[in-house]
């Protein structure tokens, strides 16, 4: 199923890749959401050897993230954050065959922001039920 996939988005608790570098056709972007933990691997570390990887927390991402054990093993070294890439601060893609990666282990200021944003909208609407906890 990934062979024919530009984007690919893994969200599994896999403690060993379940996506192989040789199934990838040269373009494809995968956003790797499932690596939240020490150990945990969804993408074959080869995969990001010539990739353009980004991070939404480099130091985070470097202790539990996808890009874990792809360092440990030395096939790579960290790279910036996808704020980074976002300002200009560092290079994207550098061409339409190169793959890139967004290691993504969730970061709690984003869970905050949409909560408020849900939060707003509620009392906008008139909707939901207030507690006192």
């Amino acid at each position: 199923a990934v062979g024919d996939s530009d984007p690919i988005i893994p969200v599994t608790p896999s403690r060993k890749p379940i996506i192989q570098k040789a199934w990838l056709k040269p373009g494809t972007h995968l956003s790797c959401l499932g690596s939240d933990m020490e150990s945990k691997q969804e993408i074959e570390s080869t995969i990001f050897q010539g990739a353009a990887f980004y991070a939404d927390d480099r130091a985070q991402c470097i202790r539990v993230g996808e890009m874990e054990l792809p360092i440990k093993q030395g096939v790579v070294s960290a790279t910036g954050e996808i704020g980074d890439l976002i300002d200009g601060k560092v290079p994207g893609r550098t061409s339409d065959t190169q793959t890139t990666i967004f290691d993504a282990t969730g970061l709690y200021i984003l869970d905050l922001a949409a909560a408020k944003v849900a939060i707003d909208r509620a009392l906008a609407e008139g909707v939901g039920l207030q507690a006192d906890l």
